[in-house]
């Protein structure tokens, strides 16, 4: 039978606090690189705060999230004066100081955290920026997915293959349009030159005589030889012009 009662194992309440509360603990071993810091902050300004913050209730030290809470006070710019206190969401555990330092140290404690299937992992990375996920480089080539992330020189190169393929690419649509204008010119010129020569197909006119006699003594009168065949329009035009 069900009951509405929470599972007994879950011993600690979720509330709201001031961050004039908390107070740090100064004896917490973990520390964070400048580049896993800037990830962090990266991750929380995309995806908001996801995970619990522990604070001791007894002591009112932070068990676990001082990374997070130290880029949530860059982020609301708190100095720990009132104007700049902030209302934040943390686990509450109510225990002693013993107990609070085991757990601070269990919390960042990556041996009890597992490990990676990496055959799996490599199966998601094709799907995530793994950046994002807070992967490195490293991180890439230990999983074996190396050949997924390029450098920063590789990406530049990439772009500038990219911007040379473009050009190359426009500059083809422009030769090959150019090539099909100089065709169809090609093409309207010989239509041109075709109806021409077709116009000058019928540019001649035929004078016949009923003897060869009148033949003889018209191409003597105009200076043309009397086995002339062909007489030129033009040049006889002239001939009429002059002797009219």
């Amino acid at each position: 039978m069900q009951d509405n009662q929470l599972n007994k194992y879950f011993t600690s309440e979720t509330l709201e606090v001031w961050r004039s509360e908390i107070n740090l603990a100064n004896y917490n071993p973990r520390k964070i690189s400048d580049e896993a810091r800037r990830k962090l902050k990266q991750n929380i300004k995309k995806n908001g705060i996801i995970g619990g913050l522990i604070w001791n209730k007894q002591t009112g030290i932070l068990v676990s999230g001082h990374q997070r809470v130290s880029i949530l006070d860059e982020l609301n710019k708190y100095t720990g004066t009132k104007e700049t206190d902030y209302r934040l969401k943390v686990e509450v555990i109510d225990v002693d100081e013993k107990t609070e330092k085991e757990l601070n140290i269990w919390f960042n404690n990556t041996s009890v955290q597992g490990e990676y299937d990496y055959n799996l992992l490599a199966e998601l990375i094709p799907d995530i920026d793994y950046k994002s996920a807070g992967l490195t480089e490293s991180d890439l080539s230990m999983i074996g997915v190396d050949y997924l992330f390029q450098t920063d020189e590789e990406n530049n190169i990439a772009s500038d293959l990219d911007d040379l393929m473009s050009n190359t690419r426009e500059q083809n649509r422009l030769e090959k349009e150019a090539r099909k204008q100089s065709v169809k010119d090609m093409k309207e010129r010989i239509k041109q030159q075709a109806e021409e020569k077709a116009g000058n197909l019928d540019a001649y006119v035929m004078i016949s005589f009923d003897t060869f006699k009148a033949k003889a003594s018209f191409c003597k009168r105009f200076g043309y030889h009397v086995n002339e065949k062909f007489i030129k329009g033009e040049i006889f035009s002239e001939m009429i012009e002059r002797i009219d």
